[in-house]
């Protein structure tokens, strides 16, 4: 199968769901309704969303878990992308070689395995189907709020970038069958951005089970070459019924948390939340991709102000994001362009911190000895 075959068929899918679908905008005269999930907010962590903002998280995402390698210069870029997208011009031969297609749908689609090391589906669901559905639409209300032509198009091609470069890192050196990329790209990322283009599905997940992006503040650490404090994280809560002041709250990324998050007034909420941060992601088959994770135990304080988060401090039993506390632009006092921090303390004492600009790009300087 080549390269003209699915890979082509699965762009013409794409392009078609992002021409097909209707703009943020309501009318020529350039009113919009009220949008899902990118409100224009200057505080917090909406104050900094963006394409680079999404790109920088959502790319290099796996980067959190390489301290050998956050240099983003020295990364094996054509070898690994050329893996990747070979593996998605051949699903079939990289289906077979790695043990048949129902493993592919046991462990990567459907929620069939149950172990750290076959449970690949976990993440799917909720980084990629709603998680890179979420990340369309947003950046689709982001491109149309911005009077950029074409928004849904412009957003589909961001978060296709995006995906593709984290599952080109996810790759890391491998030269053979990547079905991992396949049940990312193929199901989830594609349904993702399907699903998303439904007003329906938009709605609920913006004011029923609300899903917002509580991605990371990137910095690069120069002369260095190194990023850090990046990371695509989504926040998803439910209200009660009884009592909608207080929400169910769920943490996805690489923390995976759980709590209760409380209203306290003017759109401010409080969130407690306990669970687990990844503490090693490495490729346990030979000549093949069969990524495996290792979890250790973690808490969090989160605060945000309509969805939009200003502040967190996570402790995790890790050896370089021991303790992680992010203040992002506006949580204090407002400033012009607006500024946001970081501080990254390690389990034997080392540190790195750094500032993030609102303007114009959503990133920042970092610095220590971490």
């Amino acid at each position: 199968m080549s390269l003209r075959g699915p890979l082509r068929r699965a762009g013409a899918v794409l392009v078609a769901l992002a021409l097909a679908s209707s703009t943020p905008r309501a009318r020529a005269d350039d009113a919009r309704p009220e949008p899902y999930f990118y409100k224009g907010l200057d505080y917090g962590s909406q104050a900094l969303y963006g394409p680079l903002y999404v790109y920088l998280n959502r790319g290099f995402d796996v980067l959190q878990l390489r301290p050998e390698g956050r240099d983003i210069r020295r990364i094996a870029y054509r070898q690994d992308f050329a893996n990747v997208t070979y593996n998605l011009a051949h699903p079939v031969w990289a289906v077979e070689q790695t043990g048949g297609w129902w493993r592919l749908i046991r462990q990567e689609i459907l929620p069939l395995s149950y172990t750290l090391e076959t449970a690949r589906w976990g993440p799917n669901y909720f980084l990629h189907l709603i998680g890179g559905g979420q990340t369309f639409r947003a950046l689709w209300e982001w491109y149309a709020a911005n009077d950029v032509p074409a928004p849904a198009l412009f957003s589909m091609l961001t978060t296709v970038a995006a995906q593709l470069t984290n599952e080109t890192l996810e790759n890391k050196g491998v030269d053979g069958p990547n079905t991992d990329a396949l049940a990312d790209f193929y199901v989830f990322d594609i349904g993702g951005i399907a699903l998303f283009s439904l007003p329906a599905v938009a709605r609920f997940f913006s004011r029923t089970v609300v899903v917002a992006d509580w991605s990371l503040q990137p910095t690069f650490r120069l002369p260095e070459g190194e990023i850090h404090n990046q990371g695509n994280y989504y926040a998803m809560r439910w209200a009660l019924p009884f009592y909608e002041r207080l929400r169910l709250f769920g943490y996805f990324g690489f923390s995976n948390m759980g709590g209760l998050s409380f209203r306290v007034r003017d759109g401010y909420s409080v969130t407690l939340a306990g669970g687990g941060k990844i503490d090693a992601f490495y490729n346990a088959g030979i000549n093949k991709v069969e990524n495996v994770i290792r979890n250790a135990p973690a808490g969090a304080i989160f605060v945000d102000r309509n969805e939009s988060l200003l502040a967190s401090l996570e402790v995790a039993d890790v050896a370089e994001y021991f303790l992680h506390l992010n203040v992002y632009p506006g949580a204090l006092e407002k400033v012009n362009p607006g500024v946001g921090g970081f501080l990254v303390v390690s389990r034997d004492g080392r540190f790195i911190g750094g500032l993030c600009l609102r303007r114009p790009f959503g990133v920042g300087i970092s610095g220590g000895n971490l």
